[in-house]
């Protein structure tokens, strides 16, 4: 770890600028979360054009921290309404729910903040150590390696995301066909743009970024709100959980927040995998099982650390190998490639300095999370009854601004909603966008490294055989792939059998 690059992205970090940020968009995140229906990404999605003219270390800053905001933000909902308002958030609902109908509704989100901060205060750390570690690597990293990383990332995601492996995949791969329009990155021949000039620089990353994950959530909310007003259970408790409580909780939010981080650590898994894992682990450490279900705190503090853990578990891959770990850490590498850097081991050695600033503005933000989720939750209240109408209104209307922001251009718009009709119909087909937001991300990368490994190998195919690390990574891509065949889901079920006894 290179103790000058931390002790700079410390010193970033702390700017008046930068602290200002973080608390906005904590505030944001904590009220976008709040929102039933409204997701982190989307708000990321829609935050991303604004901080195009900001500094990289301040742009950053204000993107972690509003994904750190919602993150907790979700379980607002969940608690009060019995809606998540995230869907990491789900697990939340099963006690939350019942201790605001028994009239502990501030204990529940009490409860739920400081678990958040705790899982998202230990996953800041880890990011710390783990990422420099794992970025001592990338001294061995060349365009070989490169190319074996992209395709890992890629047949991981797809693989992992929700629906068959065959749609995650297909959803990639349409990404990776997305990434090479415009202008090929080493002849400069025009490819699939139809003698349409705004497409010779290629699909804006941004551009699809908010088409695919905003319009969606904006026209589902617009199906949805006919289903009458949202009636909040109203919080007459104190927000500030008791000692008491902390410390008997304290070893199953340790617990939870471990999760957190290892699930984060595997790319296209998320907080909703994270909550329900800690969740089920709390209800199996538990003396008394009876009680979850009914309003169980403990039910509350697990998926709520590791929901937060998993940010900073994410951004671990994200960091060292320029694999995102779910769609909102794939909106931060896109924040990157916005500021002119691009995405890969490179992170933590060429652009040191922001990325530091990253790792540490998601240590601050999970402090800020703590004084702004005290000063303003009770307030948060009243937003989870704005109805779903206005909210869709507000979402198009910035996504249109968004678009047309980045070039000034009415092609852009149209683009936007083009994706966002795409998008909406892949929701309903049951297909996640998220691959191929990677595709596009990832498809550049691929696309050069693959071009400078076959000069390197003279045209060869064996220059990836030659490398025991790109050897290795792409023996790993082809089992993420196998092992969610029906072939290798046919040969586990004998194998457990097996292991059953008589």
């Amino acid at each position: 770890m290179d103790s000058s690059l931390v002790m700079i992205g410390l010193t970033n970090v702390l700017s008046f600028n930068n602290i200002a940020c973080i608390l906005g968009g904590t505030l944001l995140g904590l009220f976008v979360g709040a929102m039933p229906g409204l997701s982190a990404t989307m708000a990321l999605a829609l935050l991303l054009p604004l901080t195009f003219s900001f500094d990289p270390a301040t742009g950053l800053s204000m993107l972690a921290s509003l994904y750190v905001g919602a993150s907790y933000g979700g379980s607002i909902a969940a608690i009060l309404l019995r809606t998540p308002g995230t869907p990491s958030a789900a697990a939340t609902v099963l006690d939350g729910f019942p201790l605001s109908q028994q009239g502990r509704a501030g204990e529940a989100l009490g409860v739920s903040l400081f678990a958040s901060f705790f899982g998202g205060l230990m996953s800041g750390i880890a990011l710390l150590t783990a990422a420099p570690l794992l970025g001592t690597l990338v001294l061995e990293f060349g365009p070989v390696e490169l190319f074996a990383i992209a395709v890992l990332g890629i047949t991981i995601i797809g693989s992992l995301a929700q629906g068959s492996v065959i749609s995650g995949l297909l959803s990639g791969g349409l990404g990776l066909l997305l990434s090479t329009v415009g202008m090929d990155l080493t002849t400069g021949t025009p490819r699939m743009t139809f003698d349409q000039i705004n497409l010779f620089g290629g699909i804006d990353f941004t551009v699809a970024l908010i088409g695919l994950f905003s319009v969606p959530q904006a026209l589902t909310l617009i199906e949805n709100s006919h289903q009458g007003g949202k009636v909040a259970s109203r919080i007459t408790d104190r927000l500030m959980p008791r000692w008491s409580t902390i410390k008997q909780l304290m070893p199953n939010i340790l617990r939870s927040s471990g999760i957190g981080i290892v699930v984060g650590l595997i790319p296209g898994t998320g907080g909703d995998t994270a909550s329900w894992f800690a969740y089920n682990e709390a209800k199996r450490f538990a003396k008394d099982k009876s009680r979850f279900g009914k309003g169980e705190v403990a039910g509350v503090a697990a998926p709520e650390a590791a929901n937060n853990a998993v940010v900073g578990g994410a951004l671990i891959p994200t960091i060292a190998l320029g694999i995102p770990g779910s769609s909102s850490t794939a909106i931060l590498l896109g924040a990157l490639m916005v500021q002119g850097i691009l995405p890969g081991p490179n992170l933590l050695t060429d652009y040191g300095d922001v990325t530091y600033t990253l790792i540490w503005a998601v240590i601050l933000a999970n402090i800020a999370l703590l004084v702004v989720g005290l000063a303003f939750t009770k307030m948060s209240v009243s937003v989870t009854k704005i109805p779903d109408g206005f909210i869709a209104c507000a979402i198009l209307t910035l996504c249109i601004i968004g678009a047309f922001a980045i070039n000034n251009s009415l092609f852009d718009v149209g683009l936007m909603l083009g994706f966002g009709l795409f998008g909406y119909w892949m929701s309903k087909a049951g297909v996640s966008p998220a691959p191929m937001v990677i595709g596009l991300i990832l498809g550049p990368v691929m696309e050069t490294s693959f071009q400078q490994s076959m000069l390197i190998g003279n045209d060869s195919f064996g220059v990836f055989l030659e490398s025991p690390i790109a050897t290795v990574l792409l023996i790993l891509a082809l089992l993420s792939i196998l092992q969610a065949t029906p072939f290798f889901r046919w040969l586990r079920v004998p194998f457990k059998r097996r292991l059953k006894p008589d």
